[in-house]
């Protein structure tokens, strides 16, 4: 039987809560299939087009709303959808954790479903965080993308104003390859102690000292981390400056070098190889203070960004970009392509920033590509965290808007 979507006219609905309400129970039913990267990403594209919605201007809402509309209708499409979960009771959270952590590693899918529902049911977005962090941090499963969630539900449905039970497709999907998973960042204590504290500055050097292996036979999320997660790479390089001591200057080194690396490289692997470089690492350093050693995020956070450099980068990791101004508009700039846009955003007056980062959201929002809604909304947050690095995030969502300004939107009518 066709899957039905109950959003009716809901995209007419003044209130944003109610459209995204709706959508949210209906991609919270996860598919028996194995997710492509649509399926996937569902989830997580409806947290991200939900959070830029405020940043969106008048002129462009319906159509950010509609594409919200969209993610559902395709979402639904899909069949046949799971059944829904037993309504397994716990009395504890702990319990629920436990039975979901067992199911994991047994690759049973219901028992999984169960605890994701129970848990999505009855936890805020924080205390789901705090719950799931330690279980999830380091699986390369769902892409390694399970952190973006928990990172995005607090950040945008702080009172679950959008179902908990979103969570379910990602669990699945994280059932379903449990042994996908980092190692190393579970046995840093064979890795030799830093002779100090490692600094912000350490770890940029660490990551600038990534080597250049060559794109893998393909460029996904779990071969692509595998590759370096032996002796002589990751551990060997990231250990020493991924031990105790404060995380935030790390934590935000980790994250410029993904975005310098958006800047610098080629724009061939811009929408799925530097966008997840930084989008991944985000929410995995944005979890750390939910799990036991809040360092074992970091270590997994920088792990994201040196392996996607040691398969995909060709030019150093450069703290640096001084490109011309480009001399128009900013819808000139973004016409004439990629490079045009991150120069005109570095220029753009610091003083009129509001102004970029509205143009910023409007064309994320409105495209159908949900890796360029994730990543827009997560420089505008980078920009949050990091004020000192505004004009690199702007630039670095500039990059990646323009890029995709030159291929032309399909006509999904």
């Amino acid at each position: 039987m066709q899957p039905t979507s109950h959003l009716g006219n809901v995209a007419s609905h003044d209130s944003d809560a109610y459209l995204t309400g709706i959508a949210a129970e209906q991609i919270a039913v996860p598919r028996d299939a194995p997710a492509n990267s649509f399926v996937l990403h569902a989830p997580l594209e409806l947290l991200a087009r939900t959070a830029l919605l405020p940043y969106v201007d008048a002129t462009f809402r319906e159509q950010a709303r509609e594409r919200i509309t969209e993610v559902v209708r395709t979402f639904t499409s899909f069949e046949p959808a799971a059944y829904p979960a037993r309504r397994r009771t716990f009395d504890r959270v702990d319990e629920a954790v436990g039975h979901l952590s067992d199911a994991m590693d047994a690759n049973d899918l219901d028992a999984a479903d169960e605890a994701a529902d129970w848990l999505g049911t009855h936890l805020t977005p924080v205390e789901l965080s705090t719950a799931l962090a330690d279980l999830i941090i380091g699986s390369l499963a769902a892409a390694a993308h399970a952190p973006i969630f928990l990172w995005l539900a607090p950040r945008v449905s702080p009172r679950w104003n959008l179902t908990g039970r979103l969570l379910r497709p990602l669990v699945r999907e994280l059932t379903r390859n449990s042994s996908m998973k980092l190692h190393w960042v579970d046995q840093r204590h064979t890795t030799p102690a830093a002779a100090r504290e490692a600094t912000g500055a350490d770890m940029t050097a660490a990551l600038a000292s990534t080597p250049k292996l060559g794109e893998g036979p393909n460029n996904f999320i779990f071969p692509t981390m595998s590759r370096v997660d032996t002796a002589a790479l990751a551990p060997a390089l990231l250990g020493p400056v991924c031990g105790p001591g404060e995380i935030t200057a790390r934590g935000r080194a980790v994250m410029r070098a993904a975005a310098w690396s958006m800047l610098s490289e080629p724009t061939t692997h811009a929408p799925y190889g530097w966008s997840h470089a930084l989008t991944m690492s985000q929410a995995a350093i944005g979890i750390g203070g939910s799990c036991v050693d809040p360092t074992r995020a970091l270590a997994t956070a920088a792990t994201y960004v040196f392996g996607f450099r040691a398969s995909l980068a060709t030019e150093p990791l450069v703290e640096g970009f001084e490109p011309h101004r480009f001399d128009g508009s900013l819808s000139e700039a973004f016409a004439a392509g990629s490079d045009a846009a991150a120069a005109a955003a570095w220029h753009f007056p610091g003083e009129r920033r509001a102004e970029l980062v509205t143009y910023l959201a409007n064309r994320a929002a409105i495209h159908p590509d949900a890796h360029q809604v994730k990543y827009t909304l997560a420089c505008l947050d980078a920009m949050g965290d990091d004020p000192h690095a505004a004009r690199l995030y702007v630039a670095a969502a500039a990059r990646l808007v323009g890029y995709w300004a030159s291929f032309p939107v399909p006509d999904e009518h």
